[in-house]
């Protein structure tokens, strides 16, 4: 019987005792041992930047006014996401004594991604990826040609920004910023024509494949101006990037009775491209934190684009089956790019 009294009462000792050592625990910082070297408690704290950290995740919490009219930008991360839907220049036809025809233009889809932070000094990161994709046809408007050649087309950009933010007197917000800048133009093409070698009848394929991989520095700025749940944003920037050159063509033939055949060719180049990019946007805040965004974008290379030969085989020179000249490898070309945006941010 002492034995049952004696850790009742150590049971009731415990319980009483552990909420006030758990308490001094959870709401007080305490030092630690480092090195056989007790450390104070001050050095025990969070190294983060409390203005960049403590987003307390009510999304959908009501929109709030400093003065009535604007919204004070947000410090911390922010993220948007949007799709694009873009007309790009189609590459061009040169057949057989260069004779250049300019094909127009057609329309992809794509993805804008637009990620970064600012501290409360009003600087900040920036990383913004945007890529476009799309298959169209050409040579084979005409219903004499049976299978007409399929261009694959793609089109990417990647920026990393420095970026600072300044208030203006007569109302908004101004964002220079300066960075690098990735780009790349790339076109496949596929078309397959019936061919005769010799007195045998054969189905040949022929491909291209064209890249333009840049890469250099670019500078701009952003003017922002809120009123009410509305904000409108004027982007511009300049860039110059070293573009890598690469083009690639082959024809690949196969017959019932001699053995495949395949011809390749293969150059490459460099060249400088100067970038203008602009975009306007209108975004509404349906929260605090989210907002719905619509805009436009045009992004135009005037020079040092390479771009796939779209003529048809039997007239194509870089083709083994092309009529007459010598292979046009790549050009230069220039390259535009506009369209619509339009998708969700958070915390902009």
């Amino acid at each position: 019987m002492a034995l049952k009294n004696t850790l009742i009462i150590g049971a009731l000792l415990v319980s009483f005792v552990a909420p006030g050592v758990t308490e001094g625990q959870v709401n007080k910082p305490s030092p630690r041992f480092r090195y056989k070297k007790l450390e104070s408690a001050e050095n025990t704290r969070p190294y983060a930047t409390p203005g960049v950290f403590d987003y307390d995740a009510q999304v959908f919490a009501p929109l709030e006014f400093t003065d009535g009219k604007e919204k004070k930008p947000n410090d911390g991360f922010y993220f948007s996401l949007d799709k694009a839907y873009t007309s790009v220049s189609k590459a061009t036809r040169i057949g057989e004594a260069s004779d250049t025809i300019q094909t127009g233009s057609t329309y992809i889809q794509g993805s804008r991604y637009d990620f970064g932070w600012f501290s409360d000094n009003d600087d900040g990161w920036g990383f913004t990826y945007q890529v476009s994709d799309g298959i169209y046809y050409t040579a084979g408007q005409d219903s004499s040609v049976a299978n007409p050649m399929i261009v694959d087309m793609n089109v990417s950009t990647f920026e990393i920004n420095r970026m600072f933010r300044q208030a203006l007197s007569e109302g908004g917000y101004f964002e220079p910023y300066m960075g690098v800048r990735y780009m790349h133009i790339g076109d496949n093409t596929i078309e397959d024509t019936n061919q005769t070698v010799g007195t045998d009848a054969t189905v040949n394929r022929f491909k291209q494949n064209v890249t333009n991989d840049g890469f250099g520095f670019q500078a701009g700025g952003k003017y922002n101006s809120r009123r009410g749940r509305w904000r409108t944003t004027i982007d511009g920037s300049i860039a110059t990037v070293y573009n890598q050159q690469r083009y690639f063509a082959t024809d690949i033939t196969n017959s019932s009775t001699g053995p495949q055949g395949i011809s390749e060719t293969y150059q490459s180049d460099q060249s400088f491209v100067p970038i203008l990019d602009g975009q306007y946007e209108i975004a509404y805040n349906i929260s605090r934190d989210i907002s719905i965004r619509l805009g436009v974008q045009a992004i135009y290379s005037w020079a040092g684009i390479a771009r796939a030969n779209t003529e048809t085989t039997n007239l194509n020179p870089n083709s083994i089956f092309g009529a007459g000249g010598a292979p046009t490898g790549f050009f230069d070309d220039s390259h535009l790019s506009a369209g619509f945006l339009y998708g969700i941010e958070w915390r902009r």
